[in-house]
């Protein structure tokens, strides 16, 4: 599938969600022209901040409103993985905390058929817990075995930022090495 292909099919299926409630994935940072599919990047949960001057309509997650949010595509652009695509397992704002087996469950034919689209290389999971509770129990089971899957530590996590960056610049060169 060429990446215009691939563009629409994403575009087509993130339009299903309704903002303001459920958030598809976007390609980070979103000032790179570039579209790439060979890594993708996988949180848990959208994030509950709601930018003040967000316009109802727009998808706003993983928006640079959060300075949280703007380090970690600073990462991504500092380490040669701008323009992958970064989303949630689950798609909707609920009430805080981490998400249910019910959400994770309702919200996973959703990333299926994002991943089906991307056909990453590499999926990189963001947060250590997430990719422990949430991704391993739930995801990994349904996704290509050849599909190589890691972890960073969540950007906005109590991890140093000087932690995160080391770990996502291992994560980072090992799986590219890996492709090799």
């Amino acid at each position: 599938m060429d990446m215009d292909n691939k563009l629409n099919k994403l575009e087509s299926l993130n339009k299903i969600l309704k903002p303001p409630r459920e958030l598809g994935g976007v390609f980070l940072p979103p000032s790179s022209s570039q579209k790439r599919f060979d890594f993708m990047f996988i949180a848990e949960k959208p994030s509950m901040k709601i930018p003040k001057d967000w316009d109802r309509e727009s998808n706003y997650n993983f928006g640079e409103f959060d300075t949280r949010c703007r380090f970690f595509q600073e990462m991504i652009v500092k380490y040669d993985v701008a323009g992958s695509y970064v989303t949630d397992i689950v798609k909707e704002r609920g009430m805080p905390g981490k998400p249910t087996k019910t959400e994770t469950e309702k919200w996973l034919p959703f990333l299926l058929k994002e991943i089906e689209i991307i056909k990453p290389k590499v999926i990189i999971v963001v947060g250590e817990r997430t990719y422990r509770k949430s991704f391993k129990p739930f995801v990994r089971p349904s996704i290509p075995k050849d599909i190589k899957v890691d972890y960073v530590f969540h950007y906005s996590s109590q991890v140093p930022r000087n932690k995160f960056e080391q770990r996502f610049n291992e994560v980072i060169s090992r799986m590219r090495n890996s492709e090799q």
